[in-house]
């Protein structure tokens, strides 16, 4: 995936901030929402005093982004049926192991999105000559949400059964976020295995990096899927603009007014 396109596309993925949502709703006959896990600290100190810019102002804009990529604000019409869904399945059971129905239900940064926060997509084609579209989603809010940003609930879920469907399995794993100097932060990868009728078996992984820096939580986030469980459907270049996609919002609020 090369990181230097400017191919302005109306965003049509409604809720490009719920990743791990959407994987869900993609592998089972009820969504089921796995957020992201809770943020290590990357650094010495971390600010806590809130930026004075409105919190649409924080968020990557055009030509901000690593390898200029095309940014997008995504507004309520398009979140608003997602974000509904989200917010009622987070009033059920989702996963059958209790660890990892309790953060696949946490308050995340998607829950603020009509109201107090802003959330927006970073899309990149794949190449010059090939125009599939990789897009990133950015979540703010100008709060700690302190479960979100709590690593150690999201360690605690390694792998859970679907409550709702016996032929998806959650896969969770837990990383540190790239080292950035006063934020702090945390990968999660959640993956949805999905037993096929032909005995075959799929993945969706949905990649969160939750981080926290001067009063503002975020969430980067990136979803593929793939056909065979046992292969890695993120590029390896789709990874690295994840991380570098944090990095450059983590130092945009860092060094905001």
């Amino acid at each position: 995936m090369r990181l230097c396109t400017r191919t302005p596309r109306r965003v049509a993925i409604a809720g490009l901030a719920l990743a791990t949502a959407a994987s869900l709703t993609a592998c089972s006959s009820e969504s089921d929402d796995a957020s992201a896990d809770p943020g290590q600290t990357t650094s010495a100190a971390v600010d806590e005093s809130t930026p004075q810019a409105p919190v649409n102002d924080l968020i990557l804009g055009e030509g901000e982004t690593p390898g200029s990529g095309v940014v997008r604000v995504i507004g309520p019409d398009v979140l608003r049926e997602p974000i509904d869904k989200l917010i009622a399945d987070q009033g059920r059971q989702l996963m059958e192991n209790p660890a990892c129905d309790k953060v696949s239900r946490l308050e995340t940064v998607s829950n603020f999105a009509l109201t107090e926060g802003v959330t927006a997509a970073v899309l990149y084609k794949q190449s010059e000559t090939d125009e599939t579209q990789h897009q990133f989603g950015i979540g703010l809010v100008k709060k700690k949400l302190d479960e979100f940003l709590d690593r150690s609930l999201y360690e605690a879920c390694t792998t859970s059964k679907s409550a709702s469907n016996p032929e998806v399995e959650l896969v969770m794993t837990v990383a540190d976020a790239p080292a950035v100097e006063g934020a702090e932060g945390f990968r999660v990868t959640s993956d949805f295995l999905v037993n096929q009728p032909d005995g075959s078996r799929t993945i969706s992984r949905a990649i969160v990096i939750h981080g926290f820096a001067r009063g503002v939580t975020s969430s980067i986030e990136y979803m593929a899927t793939g056909n065979d469980a046992a292969a890695d459907p993120v590029l390896p270049a789709a990874n690295a603009a994840l991380d570098k996609i944090y990095e450059a919002q983590m130092n945009k609020i860092i060094a905001a007014k």
